[in-house]
């Protein structure tokens, strides 16, 4: 049996802390990347930080110099909620699409199952705005195409976002106010508003000169997220229903 001191409780709560954010890299933090290098070194510390995140509602995804993965386990209070990305006055119109957008973005760089299996050391192509809304707009269009004479497909045929893809279907891809600006409603905004949300999270960087159309890398920590996190009903019906070619 392992005998832990203060000190050694102390160090795995601070790494599972620094696994925490997103933005960190123990390459650029020093007590990070001293954490990590113990975390691969050594075992029973290892054990040590697993026990801490079970404790906390997180699983351990993965680990290497990048840093730590951390997901949330059912019910914890570390799982990103609706209003983590946009308040809860928000219309509920738009909370369904943030959403769809999020699907959407992961099955832009993940188009195939196939794809969640590579070595996520390695960074998928980046991704526009006009990517994902391509993405959508494709799923629409075979979607509305199949059930064009079934327009009110079974439930749970659709995985709990048919009501979302309607709504998608309605908003116009782009418009704009008075003063120049993006109207807040449209497609094109909320999908920005997500990749911008998932940035704040570490899960992207932005690149891209000034007046060009920013791009989006993936980080690692991103792909490890989705390749851990993804099998979900939701997202294989989204990745069987994209046109393939």
């Amino acid at each position: 049996m392992n005998t832990f001191t203060i000190e050694d409780v102390e160090d795995a709560g601070r790494l599972v802390a620094w696994g925490l954010d997103g933005r960190a890299r123990p390459a650029q933090e020093l007590e990070y990347g001293r954490l990590v290098e113990r975390f691969l070194d050594d075992p029973a510390f290892r054990e040590l930080v697993a026990a801490a995140a079970r404790g906390l509602g997180l699983r351990l995804l993965d680990a290497s110099a990048h840093g730590l993965v951390l997901g949330p386990a059912e019910a914890s209070p570390f799982a990103y909620r609706p209003a983590d990305f946009r308040p809860s006055s928000s219309a509920a119109d738009d909370r369904l699409l943030d959403g769809l957008v999020q699907l959407a973005i992961a099955a832009t760089l993940f188009p195939r199952s196939r794809d969640l299996v590579e070595d996520p050391t390695f960074a998928r192509p980046p991704v526009t705005v006009d990517d994902v809304e391509a993405t959508l707009r494709s799923l629409s269009d075979r979607l509305a195409d199949t059930h064009k004479d079934a327009p009110d497909p079974v439930a749970d045929e659709m995985e709990g976002y048919y009501e979302a893809w309607r709504v998608y279907r309605n908003r116009v891809a782009a418009m704009e106010t008075k003063d120049d600006r993006k109207g807040q409603r449209t497609t094109r905004r909320v999908i920005e508003y997500g990749l911008e949300k998932l940035r704040e999270f570490g899960c992207f960087t932005r690149s891209g000169a000034e007046g060009a159309e920013p791009r989006y890398q993936a980080t690692w920590r991103y792909q490890i997220l989705v390749r851990e996190l993804a099998a979900t009903p939701a997202f294989e019906a989204f990745q069987a229903a994209l046109p393939k070619g």
